[in-house]
């Protein structure tokens, strides 16, 4: 539910500064790990993320002697009612805080359906007031809709005018204080760099109609590692990958398996010290290493193996010449608007901006893990741009084909 509302209103573009190095190591995936055993970390997580006290899981492990704790803690779960407390709670509130109030009627009466939420959220003015009532305005396109009053508090944002670009003039976001308008850098551009441009590289020769030139693939790389150059053999090599790939995944209840490993994966690294906020991103920044990650632990790799065998790849060289092809076509496709935002993200500019922001720690910590992902995002060569252009309009296709993601994993961001 929160991550709704994150959506909808608080969208926040982050940066990154590439002097900062203390969280990278949280995004590398280590592809040699010791696997745990699965069965036993499975039951571990079980315990850890239920709220029933699993004082007597299996009836071989009762005592003798019944514990009067265990009864008092097990009546209390029963027979309290608002028992749980929600852990996005202190989260919700700061972002309610941020919205324009004119939006509380549309959300407020979804809040107080979700159990466990406190007075600190039930109890804000603009919120308290919209239990079990249905907004007073909506969108003039919804108006006409019989029985809508009876729609799902869930689905009342959608009725919103603001959502349909109604009244927006209304909207008076909160102000937030210390404002850093005048810091934020001016982005200039050097007539010299342009006329150096212009002089080493002819406008002709992007003319409408000019037939490229032969690019030589290259020599084919096996069993690359993370620093192994890319070349246009390797990339024609993992785009053969993608049909086998497709079908692997679509083999037998592989997917499922893939799916139902990644909670498990997080859970684990968050229990050696990975935030639970890096978890996604360590994904968004190693997407081809997940998979293979995601692969060993579900006992797959005999059955993936063999559907990029073809083509001379093993498990750890697939994964190492994805990542470098995916990274260098994220970079240019990249527009160059993008590309200037990210030279100063890398210069810290905008880090800067983000230290004068009113967060406060927690939030400040979690918005530094997206600016360094942000920039490992993106992190590639010129050698290994100039490999994938050749094969830049199969590899979308490709990507097109997989919806962008395998199994769960992001492959490249909408």
């Amino acid at each position: 539910m929160r991550q709704m509302w994150l959506v909808i209103f608080c969208f926040w573009s982050f940066a990154a500064q590439a002097q900062l190095k203390e969280y990278t190591p949280l995004y590398e995936v280590d592809l040699d790990e010791e696997l745990p055993m699965i069965w036993r970390l499975q039951k571990e997580r079980g315990k850890a993320i239920s709220r029933y006290n699993w004082n007597y899981d299996f009836n071989w492990h009762m005592p003798t002697v019944f514990n009067s704790d265990f009864k008092r803690d097990i009546h209390t779960f029963g027979a309290v009612e608002k028992r749980l407390n929600n852990p996005d709670e202190e989260s919700l509130l700061r972002d309610l805080r941020r919205i324009p109030p004119a939006l509380y009627p549309y959300i407020g009466p979804v809040l107080h359906t979700i159990r466990g939420l406190s007075g600190k959220i039930l109890d804000l003015p603009g919120i308290k007031g919209t239990k079990n009532k249905f907004p007073t305005r909506i969108a003039s396109a919804m108006q006409d809709i019989p029985n809508i009053e009876f729609t799902s508090p869930e689905l009342y944002i959608y009725l919103s005018p603001m959502m349909w670009g109604e009244d927006m003039h209304s909207l008076e976001f909160p102000h937030l204080a210390n404002n850093t308008a005048e810091d934020t850098p001016n982005v200039r551009i050097n007539p010299e760099f342009i006329y150096k441009i212009k002089q080493r590289v002819k406008a002709s020769d992007f003319g409408a109609g000019k037939k490229s030139a032969y690019v030589s693939p290259g020599l084919r790389h096996f069993h690359a590692d993370k620093n192994t150059p890319l070349s246009g053999a390797d990339v024609a090599a993992f785009l053969n990958t993608f049909d086998t790939l497709d079908k692997f995944r679509k083999n037998k209840d592989n997917e499922q398996r893939l799916f139902m490993i990644d909670s498990l994966i997080s859970y684990w690294d968050e229990k050696n010290g990975v935030p639970s906020a890096v978890t996604f991103l360590k994904q968004v920044v190693n997407p081809c290493q997940t998979i293979v990650r995601k692969v060993r632990w579900s006992g797959l790799q005999a059955e993936f193996a063999e559907a990029i065998g073809d083509d001379g790849f093993g498990l750890e060289d697939w994964a190492y010449t994805c990542e470098k092809t995916i990274k260098a076509y994220r970079v240019h496709n990249m527009p160059q608007a993008f590309i200037s935002t990210l030279k100063l993200q890398r210069k810290g500019y905008y880090y800067q901006f983000l230290d004068k922001m009113t967060f406060d720690e927690e939030e400040r910590i979690q918005q530094r893990y997206f600016l360094e992902a942000f920039v490992h995002m993106y992190e590639t060569t010129p050698e290994n741009i100039k490999a994938i252009k050749p094969y830049n309009r199969k590899l979308m296709q490709k990507l097109y084909d997989l919806d962008m993601h395998f199994a769960g994993t992001p492959i490249i961001l909408p």
